[in-house]
C-alpha cells in the first residue's frame, strides 16, 4: 500500500507500476502528482489526477525542487473509486493519433 497524504491513501496496481517502469515516471513524481494534484473526471468512475498551472506556482513558491516539479507537471494519474491507482502516463501535446473516420468504408461491398 501506498500511502501519499494523511486524508487519503491510494493503492499501486500492478499494471500501474508496470506502465510507470515502461514509461519512466518516478515513484516521487507520481507521489507529487498524487498529493497536490487536481482531481478531474474520467471514465468509468475514475478521476484522473493532474498538476495545474497554480499548484505548480505554489509549490515552487514553497521551495520544492523545480526539476522535480517539472517532471510532475508532464505525469498524469488515473485512480479509480476505491483509490487504486490504475495507470498513470505523461501528457502529450496535441492529438496522439490524427482523427480517422469510417468514411472508408463507406461504399464496401461484401461477398
Amino acid at each position: 500500500m501506498m500511502a501519499m497524504c494523511a486524508d487519503a491513501s491510494f493503492v499501486l496496481s500492478n499494471h500501474a507500476a508496470t506502465r510507470m517502469a515502461q514509461r519512466s515516471i518516478r515513484h516521487d513524481s507520481l507521489e507529487l502528482v498524487l498529493l497536490h494534484g487536481t482531481r478531474v473526471k474520467a471514465r468509468h468512475d475514475c478521476e484522473e489526477y493532474i498538476l495545474s498551472g497554480r499548484t505548480v506556482r505554489h509549490l515552487t513558491a514553497a521551495g520544492l525542487d523545480e526539476e522535480m516539479i517539472a517532471a510532475a507537471t508532464k505525469v498524469r494519474a488515473i485512480v479509480d473509486a476505491a483509490g487504486n491507482v490504475v495507470t498513470c502516463y505523461h501528457q502529450r501535446k496535441g492529438r496522439s493519433r490524427p482523427f480517422r473516420s469510417n468514411s472508408c468504408l463507406r461504399n464496401t461491398k461484401y461477398m
